[in-house]
């Protein structure tokens, strides 16, 4: 079994890189979620270069590709106390800069002495499993380094969580991240690190890959059994446009109709393939009541409320109707669109 020791590894790392995948491509609204995905990533690259340097050619590859694996490794346990506080709501910390430089300072020291010193691992060997590492006296700074931001997430996630966060779910979903986390960091610090630099050898095999992975499976089962990162804002939103009981339709800034809801189509008595991509001024029965409205929202940069205008659907039906209407800013605040919520008042 010892010669598909690398295989499983790499199995588990390939795990990690889907887990990442996932969760960005089905929660990418939430913030946490986004993170995560980020965190998982670095996590996969921490795990696949030490499947990497077991398999490595010569040990002096091993050494160098190891110095790769370790530097991805510092900075994915810094990660984890920064989602952790994005997790259960710690903006007052995330908003201030010296959290950053205290929470990544010790990550880029530690790094630096795996990168640029020979100091903390005393040899490698090739093993019927595949080259390892044996740490030197000065790796207690990484288990300790490790120990402390591991406990400082679980702290987090715990008693952070109880009290910024009081949704039972959300309370649930948090002890069970720390209880991987802390399942995750007994195995890689008693076996990789602790047991090592007491004894002077390797008893057990290498396990951080593993323990990365246990990480990563916790957060799946919180994420299946109680619907972690489900409720985002994006998926929020989504349900509040489309149950509205208002017709809300969206333009760019040529003012074709990008998107409209259900109550949009039935407004319209059209399917909305009829109505993308044409021009939302051909709804209007008064082309200068549109270029009036959109020249306030889009030039003048006001918000539009109870404007009154008669609109006709595309089967020629003349529909009284009351507009509000605002613009749509990205992220960085360019505008990008406008969005419409029509009301017929008809009665």
């Amino acid at each position: 079994m010892a010669i598909f020791y690398s295989y499983f590894e790499l199995m588990a790392s390939l795990f990690i890189l889907l887990m990442s995948f996932y969760i960005f491509s089905r929660y990418h609204d939430d913030k946490a979620a986004r993170f995560y995905a980020r965190l998982s990533l670095v996590g996969f690259f921490a795990a696949i270069f030490e499947y990497s340097m077991r398999i490595a050619f010569t040990l002096e590859i091993a050494r160098g590709i190891n110095r790769i694996s370790i530097i991805f490794l510092s900075f994915m346990l810094a990660m984890f106390v920064q989602f952790a506080m994005i997790f259960t709501r710690r903006y007052s910390w995330l908003s201030n800069r010296i959290t950053y430089i205290i929470l990544y300072l010790p990550a880029i020291i530690v790094s630096s002495l795996f990168l640029f010193t020979n100091l903390m691992y005393s040899y490698y060997e090739i093993r019927d499993i595949g080259i390892v590492s044996q740490p030197s006296p000065l790796y207690w700074i990484f288990t300790i380094y490790s120990l402390a931001y591991v406990l400082l997430a679980c702290y987090l996630f715990v008693s952070c969580a109880r009290r910024v966060c009081h949704h039972p779910i959300i309370q649930k979903q948090s002890e069970i991240i720390a209880m991987g986390a802390m399942l995750s960091l007994l195995l890689a610090s008693i076996t990789d690190q602790i047991i090592p630099l007491i004894y002077g050898t390797r008893i057990f095999p290498p396990t951080v890959v593993f323990s990365v992975a246990l990480m990563g499976l916790f957060v799946f089962i919180a994420m299946r059994k109680y619907n972690l990162f489900t409720v985002s804002p994006g998926f929020a939103a989504e349900t509040i446009i489309e149950t509205m009981p208002d017709s809300l339709m969206i333009t760019d800034l040529e003012g074709r109709v990008l998107s409209l809801n259900k109550e949009a189509q039935k407004f319209f008595h059209v399917p909305k393939e009829q109505i993308i991509g044409k021009p939302i001024c051909k709804l209007f029965k008064d082309v200068n009541k549109y270029n009036q409205l959109f020249c306030e929202v889009a030039e003048k940069n006001m918000e539009i409320q109870r404007f009154e205008a008669e609109l006709i659907d595309p089967q020629g039906e003349k529909i009284p109707s009351i507009i509000n209407a605002n613009k749509i800013r990205d992220s960085f605040g360019i505008t990008i669109g406008v969005v419409y919520v029509i009301r017929d008042v008809r009665g």
